[in-house]
C-alpha cells in the first residue's frame, strides 16, 4: 500500500514538470554564453561600396540556457532583431529581455546578429539585403542543429521570432524556396542557396517547427503556396515602417512593395495555412514599447506581455501541448475568493492531501498575466483547508487569485484560476446556445468599451474577430462549419468553449 500511496503522490509532481514546462517560469537562474560564433559569410561593410565589396564577417549568437534543468531535448527559439538591415543588434533590450522570459520557461533561446547594411536606393540590394538575413536565419538553425546534443535540443521544436527586419528573415526561412527567390540574389556576385551560406558543408537543412512575426513582411505572398508553417503574426494598423497591408518599406518608392501581416492573414486563410493574426487598430510600428529594440517612453507597453503570452500559447499548440500550466489542480488542489471588506480579500483553498507537502505561496494578479506572491502559508500536515485574507494598498476593478503548492523536493503545481470583481466573484463566461447553429449569447461578459474577441478552431488557427461593445454579447456564427471552436475574450483566463452543429 506505501508504495502505491508513493506512486500516487509522485504522478502529480512528474505531470506537473511536464505541463508547467514552456508554460510558467519554473526556473530562477540561467546561464547567458556571449558571443558563440554560428556562422562565417562574405557580408557588405559598414560604408557600402558596392554588392561586390563584401568582407568575411563572423557572426555571433548569445545563448541562454536554464540552470538546474536535466532535460535532454529541449524546444529552442532563436531571435531576430529589427534595424531594417541597416543597424540593430543581439544586445538589444528586445532580445535580451524576450530570451530571459522564455528560458525561465525551460526553453532554449538565443539572440543572434546578422549582415547588415544595403543600398537604400536600390530595390535589388534592398533584396539581397533580405535575401543573406535569410541565409543567416538558416545558419542559425543549421549551427543549433549540427550542435544539437551540446545545447540538448530538440531539433523538432524549433521556433524562430523576428522583429522587423528579422520578421521579413522569419518569413523568407518559413516560406521562401531557392527556386523562388529574387533574380537580384542570383546576378554576380551570386548569394548562393538558402542553405549554403554560412557552414562548408549544410549537413542539416532550415526546416522549423513554426514563427512568430512581430511587425513583418514579405515582398510576394505566392511564395507561401508550397510549404507549410505554423505562423502567428502581430502587426499595428497604422505602421509607417513596415506597411500593414502593403507598401514599401520606411515608405521608399525605391524599395519593392511588400505585403504587410494583414495581407499575409489573407493569403494564408484562402491557402487553408494554419496561423494565427493579431493585428492591433490605431497601433504603430514596435508598439510593444521599443524603438529599433531599444524600450522608451517609459518601458514595454500593455501589448508586451500580451504578444508573449500569446506566442507562448501558439508554440505550445504548435507543440502539441496545454496551454495551462497543469490538469491536475482541477482535481487535486482547488481555490475560491470572496470579497471581505473595501480593499480587503479572503482567499481559501483546499487541498486533498497535506503528505509531502511544504507550502502554499498565494498569488494575485490585476492582469491575469503577471504574478506577484501575496503571502507564502507553510503546510500543516493535518490539516486540508485553508484561509487567507489579503488586504490591498489600493483599490481595484478586477484580481485573480491562484495557490501555488510547493511540495518538500520542491515541486509544484497551481490551482485554478479565481476572478474577483468589484468584490464579488466574477462569473465565467458561458456560451449559450451550445452546441449552436446560427448564433451564440454570450453569458456573464461585461466591457467598458469597445474590446477584440477571437474565435480559434482545435488547431488553434484564428477564423474570426470582432470588437464587441458593452451591451453586445451576441456572435454570428453561421459561417463557421460543423466542429469545436474556442473564443478568446479579455480578462478571461480560460477560452470559452463551443461547438456547431448544423
Amino acid at each position: 500500500m506505501k508504495y502505491l500511496l508513493l506512486i500516487v503522490l509522485l504522478i502529480p509532481s512528474l505531470l506537473n514538470a511536464q505541463l508547467c514546462r514552456y508554460n510558467e517560469r519554473i526556473f530562477t537562474t540561467f546561464t547567458k554564453t556571449a558571443n558563440v560564433t554560428y556562422a562565417v559569410a562574405p557580408g557588405i561593410p559598414s560604408f557600402y561600396l558596392g554588392e561586390g565589396s563584401t568582407t568575411s564577417q563572423t557572426l555571433k549568437l548569445d545563448i541562454f540556457e536554464p540552470n538546474g534543468d536535466t532535460s535532454e531535448a529541449r524546444a529552442l527559439i532563436i531571435f531576430a532583431h529589427p534595424g531594417g538591415f541597416i543597424n540593430g543588434s543581439k544586445n538589444g533590450d528586445d532580445m535580451q529581455s524576450l530570451c530571459d522570459s522564455f528560458v525561465k520557461r525551460g526553453y532554449v533561446t538565443a539572440t543572434m546578429d546578422y549582415r547588415l547594411n544595403f543600398n537604400l536606393f536600390s530595390s535589388s540590394s534592398s533584396e539581397r539585403a533580405v535575401w543573406r538575413g535569410t541565409q543567416d536565419a538558416s545558419s542559425a538553425v543549421r549551427f543549433f542543429k549540427t550542435n544539437a546534443a551540446l545545447y540538448k535540443i530538440d531539433t523538432s521544436k524549433i521556433f524562430f521570432w523576428g522583429s522587423s527586419a528579422g520578421s521579413f528573415m522569419a518569413l523568407n526561412l518559413a516560406y521562401l524556396d531557392d527556386a523562388e527567390r529574387p533574380t537580384s540574389t542570383t546576378t554576380s556576385p551570386n548569394l548562393g542557396c538558402k542553405d549554403c551560406s554560412g557552414t562548408a558543408t549544410p549537413t542539416h537543412n532550415s526546416t522549423i517547427a513554426g514563427i512568430i512575426s512581430c511587425w513583418g513582411a514579405i515582398k510576394d505572398t505566392s511564395w507561401m503556396n508550397n510549404n507549410t508553417v505554423p505562423t502567428i503574426l502581430f502587426h499595428g494598423s497604422t505602421d509607417g515602417t513596415v506597411a500593414f497591408t502593403h507598401g514599401s518599406p520606411f515608405g521608399l518608392p525605391t524599395l519593392p512593395v511588400v505585403s504587410g501581416s494583414q495581407e499575409i492573414a489573407d493569403h494564408l486563410t484562402r491557402k487553408g495555412k494554419p496561423y494565427q493574426f493579431y493585428p492591433q487598430i490605431g497601433q504603430p510600428h514596435e508598439y510593444w514599447g521599443t524603438s529599433n529594440g531599444t524600450f522608451s517612453g517609459g518601458g514595454p507597453t500593455v501589448y508586451w506581455q500580451s504578444i508573449i503570452t500569446d506566442s507562448k500559447n501558439f508554440m505550445l499548440t504548435t507543440m502539441g501541448m496545454p496551454t495551462t500550466c497543469s490538469l491536475l489542480p482541477l482535481f487535486y488542489l482547488n481555490c475560491w475568493a470572496k470579497y471581505s471588506a473595501e480593499n480587503s480579500v479572503i482567499v481559501n483553498w483546499k487541498t486533498i492531501t497535506s503528505s509531502n507537502i511544504k507550502s502554499f505561496i498565494v498569488q494575485f494578479s490585476l492582469d491575469g498575466f503577471t504574478w506577484n506572491n501575496a503571502a507564502e502559508i507553510t503546510a500543516d500536515n493535518n490539516k486540508l483547508n485553508y484561509e487567507f485574507k489579503h488586504q490591498l494598498t489600493s483599490s481595484y476593478k478586477i484580481i485573480y487569485y491562484r495557490i501555488k503548492q510547493i511540495s518538500a523536493n520542491q515541486n509544484f503545481e497551481y490551482s485554478n484560476n479565481v476572478v474577483v470583481k468589484n468584490g464579488t466573484n466574477l462569473a465565467t463566461v458561458k456560451a449559450f446556445p451550445n452546441p449552436a447553429t446560427q448564433a451564440i449569447t454570450l453569458t456573464n461578459i461585461e466591457f467598458t468599451n469597445k474590446q477584440p474577441v477571437f474565435i480559434y478552431d482545435v488547431v488553434g488557427k484564428l477564423i474570426y474577430q470582432k470588437q464587441v461593445s458593452k451591451l453586445e454579447n451576441k456572435i454570428d456564427v453561421s459561417s463557421l462549419t460543423n466542429g469545436i471552436y474556442f473564443i478568446k475574450l479579455p480578462n478571461q483566463n480560460e477560452p470559452v468553449k463551443f461547438t456547431v452543429v448544423k
